[in-house]
């Protein structure tokens, strides 16, 4: 069935038979050599151990500078240690940071760069600003499928979260480059020694329903997601941090990281054939990208982009706006106006490696042409 969520395949699912492997093997494909990696819940719980420990080290809350086009409910949990918050304003072309305004925002304890939608952005700039100001240079991957060439180039640390690229209930990774493993045994004192998370067997469940549904019951099942394009998701409490459960662990060491980035970039290229004659939708980028984490398209307009969505709503297709901004980058236009807009008119489109490429291309094609 077309879904937004990954879904688990048979072949997955019976090397996942198997106990789970240690930590530092699960998470080999996201530990560059030299580095010093650990096995956490989310890139979320990760970020604000790391400003935690930045700020213990300091004695102060730490001054944490990131791009405006960036997800609110992503960030509650750095905002609950207290930090400091600038949010640097971004091209309204591709959501990448102004970094002629960035320069006046600093100093800053800690800058993260994101890799929105998993393509690599220049980190020129960001080592350039480090060097100047000092503070730890950090990559947000949580969008990146593995490492790739311009992903943890330079930086001190950087994220990833292959929960959100691939069928895990819980699971990113933290890597910290070999002139930053002196922050780890920090890192470990701010996150403490989170419980194990259960086995969540109700979340397996529902992946095996959908991924043994034909995709032609897919118009009688509820419809997740927002009923409309302008709607933001409620603000929720943050999860309390976990360490992944054996289930996590499994599927984690039961992945093929090369088959799911084959597959999407297929399903990126399918959808993309099947909707390049769409006046007012366009990519974001350029280029498909070595695994993307959703098809990023561009409308023309606000108002194109809401009836896209509704489009594609009427067909109980899956689609995505994204982010819900910070409040604080809404309240202010003049510095945030790349981020509204963008906010605005971009709409994604699932590409992960369960789905076929043509009964994609197809579905998609029949909604909006």
């Amino acid at each position: 069935m077309i879904t937004q969520a990954p879904l688990p395949d048979r072949a997955m699912l019976e090397r996942a038979r198997l106990p789970a492997f240690t930590d530092s093997s699960l998470i080999r494909p996201w530990r560059r050599p030299g580095d010093e990696a650990r096995l956490i819940d989310r890139t979320a719980t990760g970020l604000a151990a790391l400003a935690l420990a930045v700020g213990i080290r300091l004695g102060r809350p730490p001054r944490v500078a990131l791009p405006g086009w960036i997800c609110s409910q992503a960030l509650e949990p750095l905002r609950q240690t207290g930090a400091g918050l600038t949010y640097l304003p971004v091209s309204p072309r591709d959501g990448s940071i102004d970094w002629s305004q960035a320069e006046a925002a600093g100093p800053f304890d800690l800058l993260i760069v994101v890799h929105t939608f998993g393509q690599p952005v220049d980190l020129e700039p960001a080592r350039r600003l480090r060097a100047r100001y000092g503070g730890l240079l950090v990559e947000d991957a949580a969008h990146v499928l593995a490492p790739i060439p311009g992903i943890a180039d330079g930086s001190d640390a950087t994220f990833y979260s292959p929960h959100k690229l691939l069928p895990l209930p819980e699971g990113a990774v933290l890597s910290l480059a070999p002139g930053a493993t002196g922050w780890a045994a920090a890192f470990d004192r701010a996150l403490g020694q989170p419980a194990l998370a259960p086995d969540n067997r109700d979340w397996l469940n529902r992946r095996l329903f959908e991924a043994n549904t034909p995709d032609f019951l897919r118009p009688l099942l509820p419809q997740r997601g927002l009923p409309r394009f302008e709607l933001d998701p409620p603000m929720v409490e943050p999860a309390e941090p976990v360490a992944p459960s054996d289930l996590a662990r499994r599927l984690l060491g039961a992945v093929d990281v090369a088959a799911e980035a084959r597959r999407r970039r297929e399903n990126a290229e399918a959808l993309l054939k099947a909707l390049a004659r769409l006046p007012d939708l366009k990519p974001l980028f350029p280029g498909i990208g070595a695994a993307p984490y959703r098809l990023a398209l561009r409308a023309l307009s606000p108002k194109a982009a809401a009836e896209r969505y509704a489009a594609l709503r009427r067909a109980k297709l899956p689609v995505e706006s994204w982010p819900d901004l910070p409040p604080r980058v809404v309240a202010d236009p003049a510095q945030a106006a790349g981020a509204v807009l963008l906010r605005h008119t971009v709409l994604l489109l699932p590409v992960h490696g369960a789905l076929d490429p043509d009964d994609l291309a197809r579905a998609y094609r029949q909604a909006l042409n």
